[in-house]
């Protein structure tokens, strides 16, 4: 139990300071569409968080005809931190965006257009 809490603070810790992480999608939704697994392995959807003092989020996935990784970068305009719970939001206004990384390493990401998608970052 002492190991489970230390290796929480641990975790919880880390949100707080300079990281990046990337953040693979393993569930992603719209108003039209529930992604099938077929679509998740085509498309390979992700997001990559750089919690500095300046802030980015990348959004990426492959592109189909050419096969390749792309990615839009975003400069985060506001970060903040649950004190109690530890989680970090990061929201960028002028689409409303936004991105939660929780503890535990989920993310749920919020398009700001109706598209959600789900799941699991580690430390770049």
């Amino acid at each position: 139990m002492k190991f489970l809490v230390f290796v929480c603070s641990l975790v919880a810790s880390s949100l707080v300071s300079a990281a990046s992480y990337d953040c693979a999608v393993t569930r992603k939704l719209d108003f039209e569409n529930v992604y099938q697994p077929a679509q998740m392995e085509k498309y390979k959807f992700s997001a990559r968080i750089h919690d500095s003092d300046k802030p980015k989020v990348d959004r990426c996935s492959i592109k189909p005809n050419d096969n390749k990784v792309t990615c839009d970068s975003y400069d985060i305009d506001r970060v903040e931190v649950d004190k109690h719970v530890g989680y970090k939001k990061f929201y960028l206004f002028r689409s409303q965006y936004d991105i939660q990384l929780f503890p535990d390493m989920k993310f749920v990401e919020n398009n700001g257009r109706g598209g959600i998608a789900f799941g699991t970052c580690k430390f770049l």
